[in-house]
């Protein structure tokens, strides 16, 4: 899963360099995000939304759905998406950014799972973003959003591909419960990569991850895996939360 077009504001030429490496290098650590997949399966619906669908990453893990529609800000992308899976009819695509009036246009449709991945963080306003989930989710339905975690992780890495922010806990149920969501599951993953992402981010001041390192890392998610599952760690370089749409309207 490689990180999504971020769904508001234009972006300067260094910025699109810099996400156009992390989505590519994103590619060697195909370990990581089957990990991360596993973690969120479980609370995926039949009818899902994803917001920064990007290069369809994702969709190709749900063809089996009833329905999946993913939402993207980049005209090139769903125009791809639309032409490769053309044949799915259960398969849909729209050309959106999560805080417009058109994202509203998906009221009618009756999802039951909304997800975005690595989306949030390049919104400015996120507040608008999660209001607009909750007006296009079913009662009842979930919202699965993986974010870059702890504010003291911010750095240069952060800054060269346009994120906002980084997220705690507290924040993240602060944002959903205020708008109308009530938070079930929520945890830190990847603790290793937390440290990897301080050193080259924060000590480092590098732009991207290097390379050799994700591959290195890649190599070891079974065990990493294993151990997080064993004993949950306190911090991660992303925070999981999962949050459940409860009746009435967001503020």
């Amino acid at each position: 899963m490689a990180p999504q077009s971020p769904p508001s504001g234009a972006l300067d030429t260094a910025t699109a360099a810099a996400l156009q490496c992390v989505r590519e290098d994103r590619l060697l650590i195909d370990d990581v995000d089957a990990w991360l997949f596993e973690e969120f399966a479980p609370y995926l619906g039949r009818r899902v939304l994803e917001v920064g669908c990007g290069l369809g990453n994702l969709a190709r893990l749900l063809t089996d759905r009833e329905l999946y529609c993913g939402v993207d800000n980049s005209v090139e992308s769903i125009a791809t998406l639309a032409r490769e899976w053309g044949g799915h009819p259960n398969l849909r695509w729209l050309v959106a950014d999560v805080t417009s009036r058109e994202f509203l246009s998906l009221q009618a449709v009756g999802f039951d799972t909304a997800l975005s991945l690595n989306v949030l963080e390049h919104v400015e306003d996120q507040d608008t973003a999660i209001a607009n989930l909750h007006r296009v989710l079913g009662p009842g339905a979930r919202l699965i959003l993986v974010v870059p975690a702890h504010r003291w992780l911010y750095g240069s890495m952060d800054r060269s591909i346009g994120h906002c922010r980084r997220y705690s806990r507290d924040d993240m149920r602060s944002l959903l419960t205020r708008h109308g969501f009530r938070v079930g599951k929520m945890s830190y993953l990847n603790a290793l990569g937390a440290l990897g992402w301080l050193v080259n981010g924060r000590v480092l001041q590098r732009r991207t991850p290097p390379a050799g390192q994700l591959r290195v890392f890649n190599r070891l998610v079974p065990a990493l895996k294993a151990v997080e599952r064993l004993l949950p760690p306190p911090f991660g370089i992303s925070l999981l939360a999962i949050a459940e749409r409860r009746d009435g309207s967001a503020s």
